[in-house]
């Protein structure tokens, strides 16, 4: 009999070592292969733990998807962030909303009542004038919707972040690559 080494529990879903050796794989096939480091390596190990924090994120959107009834494949492409955005997310958000494709419709979903304010339209607007040099109104729809993004962007992370810590059991091996456990730990925050 085949023994199933469990990497992670997210929620109800068991997520496999085979399913991570299988992205990672993966990963080493595709086009970055020789920039990932070297197998068997400290900062191998770490890429693992790392993939294995991407996928944990995705089933914690996947299951939240399947709660609000949202279909797993909506008919839009994948999310395309800009680096600013994706740098102001932080790496796992931005490759799960650009790995999966439910994940900008949950983020909709999530940020829905965000709403920014007049006030704070107008004093980013009165500090930025060498960004907006324009009169306000014409400025105001692009300085509102940056910082809308930003905001929804802020909002996602820190909920996506909270479901995490909430619903996810990382096995020993697995851990996040800064936790101070494991004797790899060198990445920081």
């Amino acid at each position: 009999m085949t023994r199933t080494h469990v990497a992670a529990v997210v929620g109800d879903r068991t997520l496999t070592e085979a399913e991570v050796e299988a992205r990672v794989a993966a990963l080493r096939s595709g086009p970055l292969a020789p920039r990932l480091p070297r197998p068997g390596t400290a900062d191998a190990r770490n890429l693992r733990r790392w993939v294995v924090q991407v996928m944990t994120y995705e089933a914690v959107v996947e299951q939240e998807a399947a709660t609000l009834g949202l279909p797993c494949q909506p008919p839009h492409a994948h999310a395309e962030l800009r680096l600013t955005d994706a740098l102001r997310m932080g790496g796992v958000t931005a490759a799960v909303l650009t790995s999966l494709p439910v994940a900008t419709a949950v983020r909709a979903r999530v940020t829905a009542d965000i709403a920014v304010p007049e006030p704070a339209v107008r004093d980013y607007y009165a500090r930025n004038g060498d960004l907006h040099p324009g009169p306000y109104e014409a400025e105001r729809p692009a300085i509102e919707y940056d910082l809308h993004q930003a905001a929804a962007d802020r909002h996602f992370t820190l909920w996506l972040e909270r479901r995490h810590a909430e619903s996810v059991t990382l096995m020993p091996g697995y851990e996040h690559p800064a936790d101070p456990r494991h004797a790899d730990a060198t990445h920081r925050h």
